[in-house]
């Protein structure tokens, strides 16, 4: 009986810690996964934001940067195809998230022969459904074009393109339409282009698409749950210049910039945070330094953080956010085609 009893002792003991060397075994394994997942989601999630910036402004020219007024038609709610509501020619927009997340909107067309136009050889009155160019050159395979001229700029479908008679239809009707009835454009004041307004040609459809963590942004393109924060900011250039001075928040002046000063910014400086999906037992992550300290440390400081401004990364508003393993992922985004749109 007693050798019964002390060969049971030595077998719990043997489960037991066989047992502790699976479950550390096991913490070990979900944590180098998690963590292999986590800066794979951040590295895709860069990336998709990267692409998008690069491409911001493309198909916009001089002309279309200085739009501070833009006309859009939405079929009388009902969104046209390849269209959000809140259409503007701002190539890049961020909104600032405050404590929380930023969300970056970029904008390009998908014309074959970028900022390449035509203007008018004719003025064109408020209710016509043509207009009289100079050329239809690119234009053959694009269903949307632009009209600018000074602060204004209309946002048409083309209906039909006529080569040998050098004009481009866009005649209301269809569903949905971005070309409104006459009765529309009167009502609304949609404004009348005279001879020389710029006409550019988008391709089928001007591309829109706006980065937020959660979806909190509706309509947004998700980054998946691993991606808990956006930081972004805008580089920008002193007028004329395309040299960056300085960086600056989407906040004050900047959170609704003026069209001279979307011309002005040159670059995008954008930082992402990934997080492991797993939840540790004790904080694994160092608090941060308050938000207005200078040089901070840590998952919540971008790399060359000073005072003036601070942009950090604030994960307070994450539950437990200490107790998680996190990787930031950083980079600048020069905005090429506004670069050449300005030289």
């Amino acid at each position: 009986m007693v050798e019964i009893m002390v060969g049971m002792l030595i077998g719990l003991l043997c489960t037991i810690v066989i047992m502790q060397v699976l479950s550390v075994f096991e913490g070990q394994k979900r944590r180098t996964t998690g963590g292999s997942d986590a800066q794979i989601n951040g590295a895709i999630a860069l990336y998709t934001i990267e692409r998008d910036i690069r491409m911001a402004g493309y198909g916009f020219g001089n002309e279309e940067l200085s739009c501070a007024n833009v006309f859009t038609y939405f079929d009388d709610g009902v969104a046209a195809p390849g269209q959000i509501t809140g259409f503007s020619t701002s190539p890049v927009v961020i909104t600032d998230g405050g404590s929380g997340s930023d969300a970056i909107a970029t904008r390009y067309a998908t014309s074959t022969f970028g900022a390449m136009g035509t203007t008018l050889r004719s003025t064109m009155p408020q209710s016509s459904s043509e207009l009289n160019v100079n050329s239809t050159y690119g234009c053959a395979d694009s269903g949307m074009v632009l009209v600018s001229q000074g602060n204004n700029c209309t946002l048409m479908q083309l209906t039909k393109v006529q080569d040998e008679a050098l004009k481009l239809q866009h005649n209301p009707g269809g569903t949905p339409s971005y070309n409104p009835t006459v009765a529309y454009q009167n009502a609304n004041g949609w404004p009348a282009y005279t001879t020389g307004a710029k006409v550019s040609c988008m391709g089928d459809e001007i591309v829109a698409r706006t980065y937020a963590v959660d979806n909190t942004v509706p309509g947004s393109t998700p980054l998946g749950n691993a991606i808990v924060n956006i930081q972004a900011q805008y580089g920008v250039a002193p007028a004329a210049s395309q040299q960056v001075t300085e960086w600056v928040d989407a906040t004050g002046t900047w959170a609704s910039p003026t069209p001279a000063d979307v011309k002005r910014i040159k670059a995008v400086r954008v930082a992402i945070v990934a997080r492991s999906a797993q939840l540790e037992k004790e904080a694994v992550s160092a608090a941060c330094s308050s938000t207005t300290a200078a040089n901070p440390t840590g998952v919540c400081a971008w790399a060359g953080t000073t005072a003036s401004p601070a942009p950090l990364i604030d994960l307070s508003n994450i539950p437990n956010w200490q107790r998680y393993r996190y990787k930031v992922f950083e980079t600048i985004v020069p905005l090429k085609n506004v670069i050449w749109a300005n030289l």
